[in-house]
């Protein structure tokens, strides 16, 4: 089993960002890690923790003894693995060596930096709250607090960034010598400050630029040691995400907190986005989940959807079971894939090839057409 808890407070809201996060709502931290341990504690979870992963929102902005009361609920309902890896994402301005010491005490083994770009101007417009050099002095104490697992995310496809600002970021986190590099392309999402800055006349890159700059990284971290493992993310050999590779392999895990979304046995629960709703709801014992029982051929979907997202890709049999399911030509897509360069079919088992990860998504609108 796996869990996933949301802490959904940020010191400001980035520009780009369109997950549920909240600025200036410190004063709701207490209320709300109250009310998640209380929903742990009700909940049906049970099985040994696999994995934990705290994500946000910025996490790192709870003080230690909130997450230690969370790291408890967690103990107390269910119980960790003796190998559990628990992740936590982290804004290098929000930690210091105290409570980085703190953290890894706590059973924290993985950290994950938002870093997202070397330059000051890129990092401006993103509305980012630090700049490369606390990322480098944040990173280091991390490693003097005894993290040996650490991932740095970078971001590409920024308004102002060209070819070579983006390389130097690659350069300068692969000088770090992370565990992890996790690489995201810019998605401008509706109704965000970026969307509207971008609807007055703000420019981004073209496909083109961005198609490059991601085939670079590719080739870089390649000759750097890394593996990519997913389309995002690339990891030193036995570093990879073991909670987000368990989620793409099909295991359960609960969400808790809000917005948080979980699957077990084959029914889904998501979270509203209301923060004194859900603290509300918790504290007078009401259900805060809403539940949806996946049916055998979304389940089957889903499983190639996140297959194909990974190295591993999809076995030929699971896509000719889901064939059999819809009425499309699922083989004959798949097998014009293999044509193009997108896909490629190894040992019974189709796996998406580096020129295709670029063109993930258009691949999957097909395959769902």
């Amino acid at each position: 089993m796996n869990a996933y808890l949301h802490i959904p407070f940020c010191n400001s809201i980035c520009s780009y960002c369109d997950f549920t996060s909240f600025a200036g709502q410190e004063s709701k931290m207490s209320s709300y890690v109250e009310a998640l341990c209380r929903e742990i504690q009700g909940s049906h979870l049970e099985g040994l923790l696999q994995t934990v992963y705290f994500g946000g929102g910025t996490p790192s902005l709870l003080p230690a003894e909130s997450l230690e009361k969370i790291l408890e609920a967690l103990q107390s309902k269910a119980g960790f693995e003796s190998n559990v890896e628990i992740s936590l994402e982290a804004n290098p301005e929000t930690v210091d060596s105290e409570k980085l010491a703190r953290f890894r005490g706590l059973g924290v083994n993985r950290l994950s930096f938002g870093a997202q770009a070397v330059q000051k101007q890129i990092l401006g417009k993103l509305g980012r709250g630090h700049d490369w050099q606390k990322v480098e002095s944040s990173f280091r104490a991390a490693r003097q607090a005894g993290f040996d697992n650490l991932n740095l995310d970078l971001m590409f496809g920024l308004p102002g960034q060209d070819l070579e600002m983006f390389r130097e970021s690659v350069r300068k986190a692969v000088n770090l010598y992370p565990d992890h590099l996790s690489l995201y392309a810019l998605q401008v999402e509706e109704g965000t400050p970026l969307a509207r800055r971008v609807a007055e006349g703000l420019t981004v890159p073209g496909e083109d630029m961005v198609a490059d700059e991601y085939a670079w990284a590719q080739d870089y971290l390649a000759s750097e040691g890394f593996d990519q493992y997913e389309v995002s993310n690339f990891a030193k050999p036995g570093k990879a995400c073991r909670h987000n590779w368990n989620i793409w392999r099909g295991q359960d895990y609960w969400g808790f907190g809000l917005s948080a979304v979980g699957t077990v046995q084959g029914v889904r629960h998501s979270h509203g986005e209301d923060l004194p709703d859900y603290i509300a709801k918790i504290q007078k014992g009401e259900n805060v989940l809403q539940e949806e029982v996946l049916t055998p051929n979304i389940r089957s979907w889903e499983k190639i959807m996140l297959g194909l997202r990974t190295q591993e890709g999809v076995t030929r049999s699971e896509v000719e079971q889901y064939a059999t399911q819809n009425p499309v030509r699922y083989l004959e897509k798949f097998n014009r894939f293999i044509q193009e360069g997108f896909l490629s079919l190894r040992d019974g088992r189709y796996q998406v090839t580096s020129r295709g990860y670029f063109v993930l998504n258009g691949l999957l609108e097909a395959l769902m057409a």
